[in-house]
């Protein structure tokens, strides 16, 4: 607001000619003195803003040193990473051995596994089952032949000794009993 700009507002509104120089003399000390308030507000607006922003400075170097002791985060999260696929990696190995394959390596990727579930429980997948029987007969070469071996226990006809030793057996190994029990029904004869 400039002292010319009032003097001819007040001159059109028939403010009298002696009067427009105390008018605008108290006009413009009045604006002066609002013009003052306001920039004591804003300096000490401005202050407090520039005590904040060092605070925060402060903070964010606190947390950019602490940052600094998780250096190494991102080697701990690789390690983690790896360490799980390997251990990902030994259940499978170890599924396809427990199904009688003789190099799981070759045949691992012969098995889709996103489809399959470990049980925990009883250290095993689920859900391939078929997939196994498949590769089984397409890899029959790569697997073992896990067939039951009879074994023939040389044992006379007429010896009470094997019956009875054939009948402990059969107690201690139920499983064994069809093999066995031909054995233990001579001492009975």
């Amino acid at each position: 607001m400039k002292r010319e700009d009032l003097k001819k507002k007040f001159i059109e509104l028939g403010l009298a000619e002696d009067k427009i120089n105390d008018a605008v003399d108290f006009v413009m000390s009045a604006n002066g003195n609002d013009l003052n308030t306001l920039k004591s507000e804003l300096e000490a607006t401005k202050g407090k803003y520039a005590d904040d922003m060092k605070s925060k400075d402060e903070t964010i170097k606190g947390y950019e040193e602490k940052i600094k002791g998780f250096a190494d985060y991102d080697d701990l999260k690789k390690f983690k990473a790896d360490t799980e696929a390997n251990l990902e990696k030994s259940k499978r190995i170890d599924f396809l051995k427990s199904n009688g394959c003789k190099h799981p390596d070759l045949m691992m990727d012969k098995l889709d596994f996103s489809k399959a579930k470990y049980d925990e429980e009883k250290k095993t997948f689920t859900g391939l089952d078929d997939d196994i029987k498949n590769l089984k007969t397409s890899y029959a070469d790569l697997f073992e032949n896990k067939q039951p071996t009879i074994i023939k226990p040389n044992v006379q006809p007429n010896n009470n000794v094997n019956g009875e030793i054939a009948q402990r057996y059969i107690a201690e190994h139920p499983e064994m009993a069809r093999f066995m029990q031909p054995l233990a029904n001579q001492n009975n004869q």
